[in-house]
């Protein structure tokens, strides 16, 4: 039987997830390709997930009524938020032709692929 917790698992995560978002920001975040910007999008999209994972596996029971319904509220924010996100980072990778492009910063126009630094 595993003897971490699994609020202890999902801290692992998020910490994990800021780590790799402090590292791309730390480069200049790099988003000069629509891979790299929807990798932003989609750990960001990830570490609202986690918060509310986390959220859910806290004990209720013990808090005011006043308090849960606060904690209730931004528990449905981060829903939000994580789903928006990931829209997000489907619109951005919808609009390539395929992972080659996505990578390389050709963005798809009309008919034709068009290098990223053509504009």
């Amino acid at each position: 039987m595993n003897t971490i917790s699994e609020r202890a698992l999902l801290e692992r995560a998020l910490i994990a997830i800021e780590q790799v978002m402090a590292r791309d920001s730390a480069t200049g975040g790099a988003t000069d390709t629509p891979a790299r910007e929807a990798i932003g999008m989609c750990l960001t999209s990830a570490a609202a997930l986690v918060d509310v994972a986390q959220m859910l596996l806290r004990d209720a029971a013990s808090r005011p009524p006043e308090v849960l319904a606060s904690e209730w509220q931004t528990l449905i924010g981060h829903t939000k938020t994580a789903s928006r996100t990931a829209h997000q980072a489907v619109l951005v990778l919808s609009a390539q032709r395929d992972l080659v492009a996505a990578q390389e910063g050709v963005r798809v126009t009309g008919h034709s692929a068009v290098p990223e630094h053509a504009h």
